[in-house]
């Protein structure tokens, strides 16, 4: 029989997050700027809102794989008992995320609608050209999610040392650790196991333009 846990967690951001929501428009920017893209000046407000992450209801969330992502790219610094293998790569076996979207809250648990305009410029791969780049930024947040924890893979103890490593040393959003910068970083104030899974999850529901 498997050995699952379900640990509820709850974090609190150390440094600002910022975000930047992958679509069209992200990849239209990563492009050679045409005569026609360089017409007219851009609005700071409408560009950072093209950047963040929203609910049909109008409310900010995070994707649940930035979690994932973090506690695997944790693991790479630990190696199995007995073995040169990192325990990345037992990662994806060992935990499920259950939440697809995390809603970001204030520190009081209301959830965020509103955002802060980070502006800087960020150097484009393909060009090596820089850019000015307009981006949501929440300098007071949290975050509730739940995880699904397989012990017959790895203990319940390690994946907690792997956020609470992973939270302060690898960050989720633009610019974290990870990236070379300061932002996305976090503490866990919450951690509780549990051997059954609850039905409510935490998550919204997200806003699919190309289902319209």
């Amino acid at each position: 029989m498997t050995d699952y846990k379900f640990v509820d967690i709850e974090i609190e951001g150390v440094t600002p997050l910022i975000q930047h929501k992958f679509s069209d428009h992200s990849e239209v920017e990563g492009q050679k700027p045409t005569r026609r893209s360089l017409v007219g000046p851009k609005i700071p407000r409408d560009e950072a809102e093209k950047n963040a992450y929203r609910t049909v209801d109008g409310e900010i969330y995070h994707p649940g794989a930035a979690i994932s992502r973090l506690l695997r790219e944790a693991g790479s610094q630990h190696k199995l008992k007995g073995s040169r293998k990192a325990v990345k790569y037992l990662v994806p076996a060992a935990v499920l995320m259950q939440d697809d979207n995390i809603l970001v809250r204030d520190k009081n648990g209301k959830v965020l609608k509103n955002f802060e305009i980070d502006a800087r410029s960020v150097v484009i791969p393909s060009t090596k050209g820089r850019i000015m780049c307009w981006r949501p930024r929440h300098d007071v947040w949290t975050m509730r999610f739940r995880l699904r924890i397989n012990e017959s893979v790895l203990p319940c103890g390690l994946i907690h040392d792997l956020l609470v490593q992973g939270g302060e040393q690898i960050g989720i959003g633009d610019f974290r650790p990870e990236k070379g910068g300061p932002f996305g970083t976090f503490r866990i104030t919450k951690w509780k196991e549990d051997k059954e899974p609850k039905k409510e999850i935490d998550r919204g529901q997200v806003h699919d333009a190309a289902a319209e």
